[in-house]
């Protein structure tokens, strides 16, 4: 008996060991390709508010991961670590993921962010709302990708053409301002404090 109870001990410290490798190596990623977004956004960012909730215009709320404030408008960003060869279209309802020779579902990304853009614009009607549904990951799209969508490579170069629109600072200050009068994160309203970089 006492055997096997030492037995189940080293299993479980063995497990144990192996979720953690795991977890880390995950986080190490996570983390990396966080880093790099922030490194490619630094030159166009006046502003930034991170995980906060806005209503959705038809009595319910939408989640909205990043929002960054540009003299040219408003960047929704929305992030996806899924790598792989992707293969999607703008008016589908699920795109694949082919990955180690097996094939995966998953839902159209652009659904969620251009309803958060709807939404948006509500809120800021004046100013234009830009989209990008970036992939985090290790992704390519063989038979090319639709035009709100990024692969960290590319992030930059899509973000060049949003930098050569027209700057509208003054107008894009005023829409930034109400919106995070209505946004709400952890329950609160949205402050300086707590709402950039956190």
């Amino acid at each position: 008996m006492t055997i096997n109870l030492y037995t189940y001990i080293i299993f479980a410290a063995v497990l144990l060991i192996l979720l953690l490798i795991v977890f880390g190596i995950r986080y190490k990623r996570t983390h990396k390709s966080s880093q790099q977004l922030a490194m490619i956004l630094k030159p166009y960012v006046r502003d930034e508010i991170k995980d906060f909730i806005i209503p959705d215009g038809v009595g319910g709320l939408l989640e909205i991961e990043r929002l960054v404030l540009l003299d040219q408008g408003i960047l929704l960003i929305q992030t996806y670590p899924i790598s792989g060869n992707l293969f999607g279209a703008d008016f589908i309802d699920e795109w694949t993921q082919i990955i180690d020779g097996r094939s995966f579902k998953f839902p159209n990304p652009l659904r969620h962010i251009r309803t958060s853009s709807y939404a948006l614009k509500i809120l800021a009607p004046t100013v234009p709302i830009f989209c990008r549904a970036v992939f985090t990951a290790n992704s390519v799209f063989p038979k090319g990708k639709p035009d709100e969508v990024s692969v960290l490579t590319s992030l930059g170069d899509d973000l060049q053409t949003i930098d050569s629109s027209p700057a509208i600072t003054e107008k894009a200050q005023h829409s930034w301002e109400r919106i995070l009068r209505i946004a709400r994160k952890d329950g609160q309203a949205v402050t300086r404090g707590m709402g950039i970089d956190g």
